[in-house]
């Protein structure tokens, strides 16, 4: 399962770090395990564009940019106190839901 984890820049400034986000990435890989396929997209959701099955993991406050056909797709939602605190128990349960055939 393809997942793309979306980071976003609001008002000239990162909304999570990338050492952050990807250390968040690595503890959720780490734990999901091999089926899936991580990706940082930094370029303000340009993946959303794609036309894949993948799911997308979201900055929270990046919400209101999205376009209608953007929030269509599979979008969890993530916030900084997840990212920091690596609090990656519910997105490792999600994500395992979503991938059972």
């Amino acid at each position: 399962m393809q997942v793309n984890v979306v980071t976003s820049v609001v008002a000239g400034q990162e909304t999570v770090a990338t050492k952050d986000i990807q250390a968040f990435i690595d503890a959720i890989s780490e734990q999901v395990g091999d089926d899936y396929t991580f990706t940082l997209d930094a370029d303000y959701g340009a993946s959303l564009a794609n036309t894949d099955d993948a799911v997308y993991l979201v900055y929270f406050g990046s919400q209101a940019n999205l376009t209608a056909a953007q929030k269509a797709k599979m979008i969890i939602f993530y916030s900084d106190e997840d990212v920091h605190n690596l609090q990656i128990g519910r997105f490792v349960d999600m994500l395992k839901q979503l991938n059972k055939k």
